[in-house]
């Protein structure tokens, strides 16, 4: 008795899919596709990247775009990508706040989400992916 190694419990993860808030900090939401994800014992897997043919969003050059996942207990991955000439690049992201580029256009991305047990890192208890698209606009 008496040790402190108490295993932690794992995290309550709520029984429905998280869907993701992306935000613009101007308040500007950006609808998110949803993709692959595995979440209560289901796994869904989509071939491809779905960027649904809906006139983009427009948002500002360099403004912050955030991603929430609405729940209370924080991802331990968020990977977001880039996608230029059907190639990925990742893209540096403070827990799932990122800046837009400089450059106007249409630009296409991509987020891996996963939540990992506190025991061990290389189990998943749960992980989503999805699609948004915004056109980057310069400032009036």
């Amino acid at each position: 008795m008496g040790s402190k190694q108490a295993q932690e419990p794992e995290p309550n993860l709520p029984q429905k899919l998280p869907t993701p808030t992306i935000q613009s900090e101007s308040g500007i939401s950006i609808p998110a596709v949803q993709g692959s994800y595995c979440w209560g014992g289901i796994c869904a897997d989509y071939a491809s990247l779905n960027f649904e043919d809906k006139s983009p969003v427009q948002v500002l050059v360099g403004e912050e775009l955030s991603i929430d996942m609405g729940i209370d207990i924080p991802p331990d991955v968020i990977s977001i990508s880039e996608y230029v000439d059907n190639r990925n690049q990742p893209i540096t992201s403070t827990g799932g706040t990122f800046q837009l580029p400089k450059e106007p256009g249409t630009h296409y991305y991509g987020a891996f989400v996963r939540w990992s047990s506190p025991q061990d890192s290389q189990i998943s208890l749960g992980d989503t992916s999805f699609t948004f698209v915004v056109r980057v606009v310069e400032k009036e």
